[in-house]
């Protein structure tokens, strides 16, 4: 774990009170997209090895962008894809970049797709993630407050 720096702490509230309404998946959840994807990235292909903690759990639509936690935003991605090169970027254009064989295009996105039709269910209401973030807000300026309240006592 990192520092427990005061901008770490203000994101770790955020990611908390964001956890209640948009929960991350759960250990079973992740275990059935690591089988669906048949134990590879679902964008370049390549084969995963769970043992060696190279698969990712990736954000189709990022929720930096609104996208959720729901299990239907989620598929297995490699480092390379999730780290690296796909970032915030539109899903299916990413596919398009990163295969050339038109047949590859076509079968990887028909896999998301169907991955998304199994597991549709309901989408983020986007007014409690506003909510949810004003929330954050307020909870930052709080925490603000202490932290200088805590440093006039440390130089004091």
């Amino acid at each position: 774990m990192p520092a427990p720096t005061p901008s770490y702490v203000k994101n770790m509230i955020s990611r908390s009170l964001r956890e209640i309404v948009d929960p991350s998946p759960t250990k079973k959840a992740k275990e059935r997209i690591w089988k669906f994807f048949d134990y590879q990235c679902a964008y370049c292909g390549k084969l995963l090895r769970k043992t060696q903690k190279e698969g990712h759990i990736d954000h189709l639509s990022p929720t930096s962008l609104g996208g959720s936690n729901h299990i239907s935003n989620l598929v297995l991605s490699c480092a390379t894809c999730n780290e690296a090169e796909k970032l915030d970027g539109a899903w299916q254009e990413f596919i398009l970049r990163k295969n050339q064989d038109p047949e590859v295009v076509r079968t990887r996105i028909a896999k998301i797709r169907e991955w998304q039709r199994l597991n549709g269910g309901p989408v983020l209401d986007k007014n409690k993630l506003c909510e949810i973030d004003r929330l954050s807000e307020l909870a930052a300026a709080y925490y603000d407050m202490k932290v200088k309240e805590a440093r006039k006592l440390r130089y004091s």
